[in-house]
Parts: C-alpha cells; sequence; structure tokens
C-alpha cells in the first residue's frame, strides 16, 4: 500500500509540475506573438511565468550534472541522459534558453521549442506513472 501512495503522490506532483510549466509556456508564447493584452496577460504573469521556468531550468541542469539531485526531477533527468539528443546539446539548450529568459525583452517564438520539448518529456513521465498506478 506503501508503494500505491507514494506513486499516487510523485504523479500527483508531476501533475501540478506540469500544469504550471504549461501555463508559464503558454504565457510566454502569447507574449511572444504580442497578443498578451488581447487575453489578458500582464507584465507581471510574464515575469513570473519566466521566473518559474528559469527555476525549473536551474533545477534541471543541476539534476543533469547530478549535483543537487532532486527525486521529483530524477527520473526526466534519466529520461534525458538516455535519449537520442547528446547531453552537452541539451546543457546548451538549457543554458541557452535561461540566459534568454533572463533578458528583459520579449522571448523569441524559436527560443520555446527546447521548453515543448521538456514538457513533452514529462508529460511522457506523467503517463507512466499514471499507467503503473492503474496498473495496481
Amino acid at each position: 500500500m506503501s508503494d500505491l501512495g507514494s506513486l499516487a503522490g510523485k504523479a500527483e506532483r508531476e501533475q501540478q509540475l506540469l500544469t504550471r510549466l504549461n501555463d508559464a509556456v503558454i504565457t510566454l508564447e502569447v507574449d511572444a506573438l504580442g497578443r498578451a493584452s488581447e487575453f489578458q496577460i500582464t507584465e507581471e504573469q510574464v515575469q513570473e511565468s519566466r521566473r518559474e521556468l528559469v527555476d525549473f531550468i536551474q533545477r534541471l541542469q543541476s539534476e543533469l550534472n547530478q549535483k543537487d539531485a532532486t527525486a521529483d526531477l530524477h527520473s526526466l533527468a534519466a529520461r534525458i541522459r538516455t535519449g537520442i539528443k547528446p547531453l552537452d546539446d541539451w546543457h546548451d539548450d538549457l543554458t541557452n534558453l535561461s540566459n534568454q529568459l533572463a533578458k528583459p525583452e520579449r522571448v523569441r517564438t524559436e527560443d520555446l521549442p527546447i521548453l515543448e520539448q521538456v514538457l513533452s518529456l514529462l508529460d511522457f513521465e506523467f503517463a507512466d506513472d499514471l499507467k503503473r498506478l492503474y496498473a495496481r
């Protein structure tokens, strides 16, 4: 029963993380398209989305470097390490994205696909955990 509760808790944390990150990416995409006012997205929301994503990127980079290992990103980092894309390319992409998010200018739409790749991997992790949870 403990394993089931642990897996359910992990799935819930992953869902919350995915929701926050998806919201942040959508906010930045809308802003990058110059349509924030149409969707009543404030500059404060854009900045909060930037902070959310920079924090996530930094935590992911630490996990990839195995400096500050955290349980919540361990599976994602393992999936990245064993994927087709070289780890050095991930590091470069994540560093470039983090630097872009730190700039005060509007994020370019061409800078966002790396986040969408990471969210896709997170989504796979979440789906795998749900399958394991419901298989019990």
